[in-house]
């Protein structure tokens, strides 16, 4: 029987056929009523501005460039002003049905206030889900439940603010997350709700009351300073230790006791040079191994609440980390341990048997920078209605971003709803106080 070729290409082809997926998705062009851009170059550019840390003018490049590459596909390219008016637009119809995916579910609220940006103080309330996710919350998880600008708060205002973001729902949340700000505290105590404290805030204020005062502590982190002043231009910059926040500093006192820590260990290895500028760090190595231990204990506390959320399991497991990295220390450090130990205690008390809640605020802070990073650098202008980027943002997530209708919200939104919820919203900046008493009169 004679042999037969064996058709390799074939059966090549065959197998790419059965294992590789092909995804293919048409793209239509549909039009809006009132507009001359498709809901493709719409959805394109507001998700291209949210999604893309970059200006409404390099939008209009992207999509230049995109209409270079592909033969003009996308017909008209618009200004950068259209396309802020469409993330304005889109975002206020996000923003004005935010508690609707809340109406039926178990939630909680988040709030604060942001730094003073020109005149104005912003307060943020969200909308997150009450029981913890199995991991850190993110802005895919968040609904932007009120925004509000005042010269400053106070806690019947911020009481105020809670109560409209409940009704905005439906009913209350389960318990609403902030710092230990007293402003906070009393707004929710004005609004009748469940405080649970933010953990990272919480720690932070326990480090804070144990080492601010402290001799030592206070002369080793004036030794660390100086060298800054002295060698910032030299070769021995290189070595310089972290800069310390003006503010929140023991939020992020983790960053220069690592590098005291490393530092110890190679200190042996530096130039004399070297070794004569940071001999503050050996002098000081009982300090450092006791920082060292706190901020192993602070990270651990933190990785479990915002991982595993608050629960009467994790607060055992937190209990465990203080055991074994506080109460071996000295004095000091048992007395911190023992702070922890009891807030730990009391806020287990206000979980529900069997279920995490969520205690951290961080995905409140990441929203303040996302807006900060974003705003006008000139401090003139405060708070406009550019906040409406916001809702946006949270809401055009990877998995989410084809869920939401721009033909809808373009058709249902105008300009002058814009204008209505600024004025009803927003208080008058200084930049616009500028400009009427500086205006000509005709």
């Amino acid at each position: 029987m004679p042999n037969r070729p064996i058709k390799k290409g074939i059966k090549k082809k065959r197998r790419s056929k059965n294992t590789l997926k092909q995804k293919v998705r048409t793209i239509t062009f549909e039009p809006i009523a009132r507009y001359e851009y498709s809901e493709f170059v719409v959805r394109l550019s507001t998700t291209l501005y949210t999604r893309i840390n970059c200006g409404f003018r390099q939008v209009v490049k992207i999509l230049d460039v995109i209409n270079d590459v592909f033969d003009g596909i996308l017909g008209k390219i618009p200004c950068h002003n259209t396309i802020e008016n469409w993330v304005k637009k889109c975002g206020l119809k996000v923003y004005e049905t935010s508690g609707d995916s809340l109406q039926d579910t178990k939630y909680a609220q988040i709030v604060d206030e942001s730094m003073m940006i020109g005149s104005e103080k912003l307060l943020l309330t969200l909308g997150v889900p009450a029981e913890h996710k199995g991991r850190p919350l993110n802005s895919n998880d968040v609904s932007i439940l009120d925004i509000a600008v005042a010269n400053s708060w106070n806690g019947e205002s911020v009481g105020t603010q809670l109560k409209t973001a409940s009704e905005k729902v439906g009913h209350d949340p389960l318990y609403v997350i902030s710092d230990n700000a007293s402003i906070m505290k009393k707004g929710i105590r004005c609004a009748d709700l469940i405080h649970q404290r933010d953990i990272s805030h919480s720690l932070g204020m326990f480090l804070e009351r144990t080492y601010k005062n402290a001799p030592d502590f206070k002369n080793y982190t004036k030794l660390m300073t100086e060298p800054k002043f002295k060698y910032n231009m030299k070769k021995i910059a290189y070595l310089l230790p972290p800069k310390q926040r003006t503010i929140a500093r023991f939020l992020n006192i983790s960053e220069w006791v690592k590098w005291s820590s490393k530092m110890l260990d190679v200190y042996h290895t530096h130039q004399a040079d070297e070794r004569a500028v940071f001999s503050f760090v050996p002098a000081n190595a009982s300090l450092i191994d006791e920082l060292s231990e706190v901020t192993e204990c602070i990270r651990s506390i933190e990785d479990l609440c915002k991982n595993k959320g608050l629960s009467k399991e994790t607060v055992a497991k937190c209990h465990q980390e203080i055991k074994k990295h506080l109460f071996h220390g000295d004095y000091r450090m048992i007395q911190l341990g023992e702070t922890i130990f009891k807030f730990l205690n009391d806020e287990a008390k206000l979980i529900e048997a069997d279920t995490a809640n969520n205690n951290s605020s961080d995905i409140i802070e990441s929203l303040f920078g996302k807006y900060k990073a974003r705003k006008s650098p000139n401090k003139l202008h405060g708070v406009t209605s550019f906040i409406l980027f916001m809702p946006l943002y949270t809401e055009l997530s990877k998995n989410a971003q084809n869920k939401f209708d721009f033909k809808a919200a373009l058709q249902d939104t105008r300009i002058r709803q814009i204008n209505v919820w600024k004025k009803e919203n927003l208080t008058p900046n200084l930049m616009q106080l500028r400009i009427n008493c500086l205006k000509k009169v005709a």
